[in-house]
C-alpha cells in the first residue's frame, strides 16, 4: 500500500498533458481569490470547516441513536417508519442545501473569467481546452463534495435506524446515496445553468451587478431556509399524506426516487422518481450546453470588452455629496477611497453581502419561530415575543453589517498601491482613521437604523417604534467603537493572513455575540419600552457607555502608527511595549 501511494504521488508530481495540468490548476485554486496574496492560505480555513463538520456529526449520531431507540420501543411500527421517511427527506434536502451553498459561494468561479483568459493567453493552450479543463475541475470538485456530503450519512443512518420495525435496512444505503447524490448534483447543475444563461444573455455592463444581486439573493434564501431544513424531521406525522403539490417540490422528487429504490410502487412515488430522473438529466445537459454556449459567445465578449468602464464609476453624485460633507481633504480622500473600492471590487461586495445575508437569516429565523409557535395570533398582536423580534432586527443587522465591514477592511485590494498612505502617514494618521469612523456611521450605522425604522413603527406603533430605534442606535455606536479598538489601518491597504483564529473559535464568538447582543439586549430593550422612565434610564446608561468607550479609544489612538502588514503571532509576546 505504501509503495502504491508513493507511485501515485510521484505520478502526480510529474507534468502531464495540457488539459490535465489546466484541470489541476483550476481544481487546486477553487477557493483562492484576489483577497489573499499567497495561494493555498485558505486551506487552513477549509481544514477548520471540515473539523467542525466531523465534530457536529458526532452530535447527530447520538441524537438519532436515542431517537430511534425510543421509536423502536413503541407498540406500533408506523411512527418508526414515518420518522425514517422524514429523515430521508431531511438528508436529501440537506444535500441540496450544501451543494447549493457551495455553488453560490463559488458563483464567480463556475465559469472561466477574464483573468483566466488573460493569464493563459500567452501559453500554448487552446481556449476550448481551458473551458474543458474548467468544467472537468468543477465536476471533479462537485463530485468529491457530493461524495463527502452524502456517503457518510448513507452508511451511518441505516445503522442508527435499525431495529425490529426497520425495513429494507440494506437497501437504505444505495437508496439514500443515489437520491441524495442526484439531488445535490441537480442543485449544482441548476445553478451552473443559471449562471451560464446570465453570462450570455445580459450585457457585460449589467452582468456584474445582476450576477452579484443574484448571488446575494441565493445566499440569503439558502440561509433563511436553513431553519426550515432542520425542521423537516419534526414533520414525521405528515409523511403519510400524498399532496398534489409535491410534484413542484424538488426534494420531494428525490424522496420519491428513494422510495422506488426501496421497492415502493405507489403511483405518486413512481411519478416523483420519474420527475427526479428527468430533472437530473435535464440539469446536467443544460449545464454542458451553457458551457458550450459560453465558449462560443461569452469568451469573445469578455476579450473584446476588457476595457469597458463600469457605469457605476462614471457617477459623480456620491463623490459630490461626500465633498460637501468633508471639509478636510485628507478625510475625504480616505472616505472616497473606501467607497470607490467597494464600488469596483466584486469580491469585497460579495463578502459584505454574505454578512448581510447572515443578518437577514437571523432576523427571519426569529420571526419564523414566532409564526410557527402555538401562541402566535397574527402579526398585529402586540405580544412581548413580537416586540422582541421587532427590536432584534436592527440589533442583528448592525452586528453583522459592522462585523462584516470590520472584516472587509482587512482584505487588501492592491498592496503595491498602499505607498500613497505610507508616504503621507506622518501628521495625517488621525485624520485617516477618523474617516473610517465617519464611513461606518454614514454607510453602516445610519442605513441600518433607517431601514429598520418602518418595521419597528409598523410592529410596535409609531411612538414606541421611534423610541426603540433610538435606543438600538446606541448599541450600534458602542459596537462600532469596540470593533475599531486597535484597528489602526486604512481599509484595503494591509496584507491579510487568514486562519489566524481557529474557525470554531470564530463561530463560538459570533454565537455568543448573537446571544448577548441580539437576544439578551433585545429583551432588555423590550422590557424598558414598557415604561417611559425605564426607557429613558436605559438610554442614559447606553449613552454613558458609548461616550466612555469612545473617549478611551480616542486616547488610545494618540499613540501608535498605521499597520500595513498582518504577521503571524510572534514567538515572544512584547505586551505592546514596542508601540511608539
Amino acid at each position: 500500500m505504501r509503495d502504491a501511494l508513493s507511485r501515485v504521488h510521484e505520478w502526480l508530481e510529474e507534468t502531464h498533458a495540457s488539459r490535465f495540468e489546466l484541470g489541476r490548476h483550476f481544481f487546486l485554486r477553487f477557493f483562492d481569490s484576489e483577497l489573499v496574496s499567497t495561494p493555498g492560505e485558505w486551506r487552513v480555513v477549509a481544514i477548520g470547516a471540515l473539523a467542525i463538520l466531523l465534530s457536529s456529526s458526532i452530535i447527530f449520531i447520538q441524537a438519532y441513536w436515542h431517537k430511534y431507540m425510543a421509536l423502536d420501543g413503541m407498540a406500533s411500527a408506523e411512527p418508526f417508519q414515518m420518522a425514517v421517511i422524514a429523515d430521508a427527506l431531511f438528508l436529501i434536502t440537506l444535500a441540496m442545501f450544501v451543494l447549493g451553498l457551495f455553488s453560490t459561494l463559488q458563483w464567480p468561479a463556475l465559469f472561466p473569467g477574464l483573468r483566466d483568459f488573460l493569464a493563459l493567453a500567452s501559453l500554448p493552450v487552446r481556449m476550448r481546452d481551458v473551458f474543458a479543463a474548467k468544467f472537468a475541475a468543477l465536476m471533479i470538485f462537485a463530485g468529491s463534495f457530493v461524495i463527502a456530503t452524502t456517503l457518510p450519512p448513507s452508511l451511518i443512518f441505516p445503522m442508527l435506524a435499525s431495529g425490529r420495525w426497520a425495513t429494507h435496512t440494506v437497501l437504505q444505503v444505495p437508496a439514500l446515496f443515489v437520491s441524495c447524490s442526484l439531488a445535490a448534483l441537480f442543485a449544482c447543475f441548476f445553478l451552473v445553468t443559471v449562471q451560464g444563461v446570465l453570462l450570455n444573455v445580459l450585457p457585460l455592463r449589467q452582468f456584474a451587478r445582476v450576477s452579484l444581486a443574484a448571488q446575494g439573493l441565493l445566499l440569503t434564501s439558502l440561509l433563511c431556509g436553513l431553519p426550515l431544513v432542520f425542521s423537516i424531521p419534526s414533520l414525521k406525522d405528515s409523511m403519510n399524506q400524498r399532496p398534489d403539490w409535491a410534484v413542484w417540490v424538488p426534494p420531494a422528487w428525490f424522496l420519491g426516487l428513494h422510495q422506488v429504490i426501496l421497492g415502493n410502487r405507489e403511483p405518486l412515488a413512481t411519478r416523483l422518481a420519474l420527475i427526479a430522473g428527468i430533472a437530473s438529466a435535464a440539469a446536467a445537459v443544460a449545464a454542458v450546453l451553457t458551457y458550450l454556449w459560453s465558449y462560443r459567445r461569452h469568451r469573445v465578449r469578455l476579450l473584446e470588452s476588457a476595457s469597458v468602464v463600469p457605469q457605476a464609476e462614471r457617477r459623480q453624485w456620491a463623490a459630490n455629496a461626500a465633498g460637501r460633507l468633508f471639509a478636510d481633504s485628507r478625510r475625504l480622500a480616505v472616505f472616497a477611497f473606501i467607497g470607490k473600492t467597494l464600488a469596483r471590487s466584486r469580491h469585497h461586495r460579495l463578502v459584505l453581502t454574505a454578512f448581510a445575508a447572515v443578518a437577514i437569516a437571523v432576523v427571519f429565523e426569529s420571526f419564523l419561530s414566532l409564526v410557527l409557535s402555538d401562541h402566535f395570533r397574527g402579526m398585529l398582536v402586540r405580544s412581548r415575543a413580537l416586540r422582541e423580534a421587532a427590536v432584534s432586527a436592527p440589533l442583528a443587522l448592525s452586528l453583522f453589517v459592522l462585523a462584516g465591514f470590520r472584516y472587509l477592511f482587512r482584505l487588501p485590494v492592491e498592496l503595491s498601491a498602499n505607498w500613497v498612505f505610507r508616504v503621507t502617514e506622518p501628521g495625517n494618521r488621525l485624520a485617516f482613521l477618523s474617516a473610517v469612523d465617519e464611513f461606518l456611521l454614514c454607510c453602516a450605522v445610519a442605513p441600518v437604523a433607517i431601514v429598520t425604522l418602518p418595521l419597528e413603527m409598523f410592529l410596535l406603533g409609531p411612538a414606541m417604534g421611534i423610541a426603540a430605534s433610538i435606543i438600538c442606535l446606541l448599541p450600534s455606536l458602542i459596537l462600532m467603537e469596540s470593533l475599531l479598538i486597535r484597528f489602526e489601518k486604512v481599509p484595503f491597504t494591509s496584507s491579510y493572513l487568514p486562519g489566524r483564529r481557529p474557525l470554531i473559535e470564530t463561530l463560538l464568538i459570533y454565537g455568543v455575540a448573537v446571544s448577548l447582543y441580539v437576544s439578551v439586549l433585545s429583551s432588555i430593550v423590550t422590557w424598558s419600552l414598557e415604561s417611559p422612565r425605564t426607557a429613558l434610564g436605559l438610554f442614559a446608561l447606553l449613552l454613558a457607555i458609548w461616550l466612555k468607550v469612545r473617549k478611551g479609544r480616542r486616547e488610545d489612538l494618540e499613540v501608535g502608527r498605521l499597520e500595513f502588514e498582518e504577521l503571524p503571532e510572534p514567538a515572544v509576546l512584547t505586551l505592546g511595549i514596542g508601540r511608539d
